[in-house]
């Protein structure tokens, strides 16, 4: 995971050019909710601005996986307007029991059919997910370590819930980057203590992105990103010429840009290439041989 700048009056102009007046349509079905007390409605306007949050993100990638997936015009079936935080219904999650025998405490899920309605239609409660991150693991649930405050209706007033999952569009929650960084193709917490390792430890198991068996992909394309960078960080610190080393910097800048696939794991490698060159190449052989393992 990594951030995605954004300020909410941005995101909200980007929201009006690509739907007109849906703003005001949105903050007039909250009004209905908060009147009920609950989220309910035959029909929803969120797929509307689905377009505004797959660019945002990097230009069409997941916003938990990084997955790089095809451009608004093709691609819109394959990503979901995720809510962050559950609109109609938070169901536990079951969480390992590795991870409760590790002292990770979770708070009981709210009744059924206790939600955050009030942020149905918050900018900052969506983002655009692929299907296997949403639709197969995040589903209704929202771990968190505080307590739940489901009447609220800003998420940046929502701290003291604690959550576990991390929000990566515009600075409402920490960087991901400060969270979660890659061994290789591995993701792992930055943090050696504490709710910020806590929640690494959770959003790495939530997602499955440390699962080698069930996301085969996604470790896949992380080791080709390495096998393509190392060539290139050699190149950038060896006696190739001024040219070479250029157009090196250039492979390896676009690899690390947001936009581009696995940005977190192609950042965490340079660094470790620029603090252990010895190291990062055992690292690359590993990713050579699951590359070949993989294919």
């Amino acid at each position: 995971m990594i951030r995605y700048p954004v300020t909410r009056k941005r995101l909200e102009e980007l929201i009006e050019a690509e739907s007109p007046g849906w703003l005001r349509r949105a903050a007039a079905r909250t009004a209905i909710f908060r009147q009920q007390g609950f989220y309910e409605e035959r029909s929803s306007i969120w797929s509307e601005v689905k377009p505004v949050y797959m660019k945002l993100q990097g230009g069409e990638k997941c916003a938990y996986c990084e997955r790089k997936l095809e451009a608004t015009d093709f691609g819109k079936g394959e990503q979901d307007v995720e809510h962050f935080r559950p609109k109609s219904s938070v169901k536990a999650w079951k969480a390992p029991q590795k991870l409760v025998d590790q002292g990770v405490i979770f708070t009981v899920a709210p009744p059924a059919g206790k939600g955050y309605y009030l942020l149905s239609y918050h900018v900052f409660n969506y983002s655009a997910a692929c299907k296997p991150c949403n639709s197969a693991l995040k589903k209704d649930c929202f771990p968190i370590a505080g307590p739940y405050q489901l009447n609220g209706e800003e998420p940046e007033k929502l701290l003291k819930e604690k959550s576990y999952l991390i929000y990566p569009l515009g600075s409402l929650d920490a960087n991901p980057e400060d969270i979660i960084e890659f061994y290789g193709s591995s993701p792992r917490p930055v943090a050696k203590r504490g709710h910020k390792r806590n929640r690494a430890r959770v959003t790495i198991e939530f997602f499955k992105l440390d699962d080698e068996n069930k996301r085969k992909n996604l470790f896949r394309e992380r080791a080709i990103i390495m096998l393509a960078l190392f060539p290139q960080l050699e190149k950038m610190s060896g006696p190739a010429s001024a040219a070479e080393k250029a157009k090196a910097k250039d492979v390896v800048d676009g690899f690390t840009r947001s936009n581009t696939a696995h940005a977190n794991c192609a950042r965490s490698f340079k660094r470790l290439f620029g603090s252990n060159p010895v190291e990062a190449k055992a690292v690359f052989e590993k990713a050579i041989q699951l590359v070949i393992s993989s294919s």
